[in-house]
């Protein structure tokens, strides 16, 4: 029997979801996004339920909101409401004998490496890449093709933009932001954003 499930997030990456949910074997019935007119003209898609304060719960809950703080914010907003949440691994990505929190999402041809270990509410684009061994906390998000090597180490709410690298064996704190075509080869504290090759602190 198909799973029922609501999308958190009407945006362009709650439209993506719905599609790749669809593809996992999943029904999507409806959106929650406290903007009724996310979806504005467009068809085919599983209406707007309500807002986080107020849509129905009766099933679990894809997290489709890229930006860290906002999502964590949101997801406790409905945590405290009773919400349950599931994860979506999209029959095209690659999860290779790995642990992965709950609330995950991993699109297609995404790939997380052998004995990696990651905490929940991970976000991963197509062609993101966590190597094997990777250490990693919550809310983590990779857009495409970003690229975290093995037996690297990450804190809470990191974020990699498109085409990030992190090189093996390096530790990046909490909160910390790569930026965009970014590639980090040394340790990073917590709460910084890098940009550039090497990569330098703003």
């Amino acid at each position: 029997m198909t799973r029922h499930v609501l999308i958190l997030g009407a945006g362009g990456l709650g439209r993506e979801v719905f599609w790749w949910a669809k593809e996992a074997g999943m029904e999507p019935l409806g959106f929650i996004d406290d903007n009724p007119g996310a979806l504005g003209s467009r068809t085919g898609y599983a209406p707007i339920l309500g807002g986080v304060e107020t849509a129905p719960l009766d099933c679990p809950v894809l997290c489709a909101i890229g930006q860290n703080t906002v999502r964590r914010v949101c997801v406790e907003r409905l945590r405290a409401r009773g919400a349950h949440f599931a994860s979506l691994i999209h029959p095209q990505a690659k999860v290779l004998h790995s642990e992965i929190g709950h609330g995950s999402i991993l699109a297609p041809f995404a790939y997380v490496g052998a004995d990696a270990h990651v905490g929940a509410f991970l976000f991963m684009q197509t062609g993101a890449v966590l190597g094997h061994d990777v250490r990693a906390g919550d809310f983590l998000r990779l857009d495409t093709t970003a690229f975290v090597g093995g037996y690297a180490t990450l804190g809470h709410h990191v974020t990699l933009h498109t085409g990030a690298q992190i090189m093996p064996g390096k530790h990046v704190g909490d909160g910390c932001t790569i930026g965009a075509g970014a590639v980090l080869l040394n340790n990073l504290h917590a709460s910084a954003t890098v940009f550039g090759i090497p990569a330098q602190k703003l």
